[in-house]
């Protein structure tokens, strides 16, 4: 992996950049190892580099999120229910062509950055986010190495991250060494799939490889994302789409933590700022359709479109259609008696129950946003130890910046023995679970997946949490120490299994275990 200055961040001098401690102990810690290396450094050499980028990276108030998927997976729709506006070009084909960063800022404009090494800013449109023609940015698709997208208002506090908004990739070809940078400068990924199917898999697994094994269960999580399209496209969609998340959460097992249904466009509407007290009254109007009537109108969007009887004319059913979708719609005019009329206020709340964007938000809290603070310096740490590995290897050294970058591998390599970061250790065995090298009962299946993405002591053992507020007592400390200790026990025996691969593995999670073990113990 190499040095990625790709991102949101504006080039700043890294000696003026806020601690990174305030994000977190273990990004502090990495940030310290880069403040004691570089002043035995040449300035402006490639490891200096790496640390100013480094501590860049670290002293961002937030998360790095990358979306990703297949091409016309609804990965734009998604960023833009994410963002809560409509930034991200959409459309029936792949508008998504540039890597898109987005974030806050004193007004909307977009920073285009060329693989030349230059950059400029041009208007978005109106409204702000990415114009649907590309040519608007004044430079070729070929010489864009990635765009910026600043929206007024600065950063909103009920979502700490940045969305960065991946191409699509096809199995065949994968992704570009663009896309693949921007998945570098990401600390996760949301993996977007229309229509889960064995393509997915293979995607995933292409990612994987091509991102160096950073992208598995430890930080991606699946998103179904056109729910209302699965079957025959009528009915209640939930209940399939339930049992098709839970079919594929189990078989992409070890390449993601699990798969969280969406109805994409009618998110990005709840959560938007698109709709209005027209459309609402648009919708009223439809409630006054008999059931059955409504029904055969929203078979598909064409019935629709071509309603010559219904209440609404072209652009009316134009309108809505493009806002919520047949789904969207049917889910809306369901609300209208319950919310006492057609205002939008209460619409969109109940549009933005019917998306199942908060089941989203809550996976990305918990599976992300909690474990930030592991996730942003294991990131930072493998960063820091290839460039330094990759320097000694060299000869141009002085003997004080070998020493230096002796001291950084050291120091790199005691905070990788950190429990939380000791998780990352378990990335490879995901990968190899996920490929089917690495074969493992029902039971140590699940042991293994809680070891790796749990955020705290209790979760990577399968133990309840304390209520929120509450110290845990001391019985529940040795409880975690006894579970910890069965369970290094339990992957003791299977380190000594007939297979390398399993033996490997078991000897991490036995020694993850043990650390935890410690940790409890001493509390």
């Amino acid at each position: 992996m190499t040095a990625h200055l790709n991102g949101p961040t504006d080039p700043v001098d890294p000696t003026a950049a806020g601690s990174a401690g305030s994000t977190g102990e273990l990004c502090g810690r990495v940030d310290a190892l880069c403040r004691a290396a570089a002043p035995h450094l040449p300035p402006g050499g490639p490891v200096a580099a790496v640390l100013a980028a480094v501590r860049l990276r670290l002293a961002e108030p937030g998360l790095r999120i990358a979306v990703g998927g297949r091409m016309n997976a609804g990965k734009s729709t998604l960023v833009n229910a994410l963002l809560g506006r409509r930034l991200a070009a959409t459309g029936a084909t792949e508008c998504t062509t540039l890597v898109a960063w987005f974030r806050g800022g004193v007004q909307n404009r977009l920073e285009v950055r060329r693989t030349d090494g230059r950059r400029y800013h041009v208007p978005g449109r109106p409204g702000g986010g990415i114009p649907r023609d590309v040519t608007l940015l004044g430079s070729t698709r070929e010489e864009i190495e990635e765009i910026v997208v600043e929206t007024a208002g600065g950063r909103d506090p009920s979502r700490p991250w940045t969305l960065v908004d991946t191409p699509g990739m096809d199995t065949l070809s994968g992704l570009d060494g663009i896309a693949l940078r921007a998945l570098g400068a990401a600390d996760a990924l949301l993996y977007v799939m229309p229509h889960p199917g064995a393509g997915d898999a293979e995607a995933l697994e292409a990612l994987r490889r091509q991102a160096h094994d950073r992208m598995t269960a430890l930080n991606v999580v699946g998103v179904l994302s056109r729910i209302d399209e699965l079957g025959d496209g009528t009915g209640d969609p939930w209940p399939r789409a339930r049992r098709v998340a839970a079919t594929y959460s189990a078989r992409l097992t070890g390449l993601l933590s699990g798969v969280v249904p969406v109805a994409g466009l009618v998110a990005q509407t709840a959560l938007g700022e698109e709709f209005t007290e027209a459309d609402a009254a648009l919708l009223g109007r439809l409630a006054t359709v008999p059931r059955e009537e409504l029904g055969r109108a929203l078979y598909s969007p064409q019935e629709f479109l071509h309603w010559p009887d219904g209440p609404l004319d072209a652009p009316g059913r134009a309108r809505v259609l493009d806002l919520l979708g047949c789904y969207g719609i049917s889910a809306a005019v369901a609300a209208v008696p319950a919310v006492a009329g057609p205002a939008a206020r209460p619409l969109l709340a109940a549009l933005r129950a019917a998306s199942g964007i908060d089941a989203l938000v809550d996976e990305i809290q918990e599976r992300f946003v909690a474990a930030a603070d592991r996730l942003r310096a294991a990131a930072a740490l493998g960063l820091l130890d290839e460039a330094a590995r990759t320097a000694l290897a060299g000869d141009a050294l002085a003997p004080a910046a070998r020493r230096a970058l002796d001291d950084l591998r050291a120091g790199v390599a005691a905070l990788r023995r950190h429990p939380l970061l000791r998780q990352t250790e378990l990335a490879p065995a995901l990968a190899d679970f996920a490929a089917g090298r690495l074969r493992l009962s029902g039971p140590d299946t699940e042991a293994l997946l809680r070891l790796a993405t749990g955020t705290t002591t209790a979760a990577c053992l399968g133990l309840p949490e304390p209520a929120p507020g509450t110290t845990a007592p001391a019985s529940a400390s040795a409880r975690a120490a006894r579970t910890a200790a069965d369970a290094a026990a339990r992957w003791r025996r299977l380190e000594s299994g007939p297979s390398r691969v399993l033996q490997r593995h078991a000897r991490t999670a036995r020694e993850l275990c043990e650390e935890l073990y410690f940790r409890a113990a001493s509390t």
